[in-house]
């Protein structure tokens, strides 16, 4: 099998079995990205442990089948990491990101800040302020005007 082949399949082993799905009671950080002018959007919740290790994470997506996918193979590959690590996961998203096409690139940009905002979140926590959760807002829309 090619490369480009297995990774057809894990897209579409995530798309029809989402990993990491749903929501942490008792979370750490919840955290939201989102789409200012579409409303679409990414809660991520952490449950972080003393070492700042990712102990649970979750998410859910008012968007895309894309945004969806992208959620479910950030969390799966930062779950059991610590903070750092999962940052340095966050950073190269983006960084691969970077050419792809601007529908992608605003559906994975979504789920990274949702999970930066879920740090954030972490640490606002920490310091005593009573804050349910976070909220930064993607770069760029994802629509893509009518070429005309």
């Amino acid at each position: 099998m090619s490369d480009r082949e297995a990774l057809k399949d894990e897209y579409i082993d995530h798309m029809m079995n989402p990993r990491n799905y749903g929501t942490i009671e008792n979370y750490s950080g919840k955290g939201i990205g989102k789409n200012p002018n579409n409303n679409e959007l990414v809660e991520l919740y952490l449950l972080v442990d003393e070492e700042e290790n990712i102990k649970d994470i979750k998410f859910q997506a008012i968007g895309c089948m894309s945004t969806a996918v992208t959620g479910s193979i950030f969390t799966d590959i930062v779950k059991g990491e610590s903070l750092a690590e999962a940052e340095d996961v966050a950073d190269e998203f983006l960084k691969k990101l970077e050419f792809a096409p601007k529908e992608d690139r605003a559906c994975a940009e979504m789920v990274v800040k949702a999970f930066m905002a879920a740090q954030v979140n972490v640490d606002n926590r920490k310091e005593g302020k009573d804050e349910a959760e976070y909220t930064l807002h993607i770069s760029e829309d994802c629509v893509v005007p009518d070429e005309k």
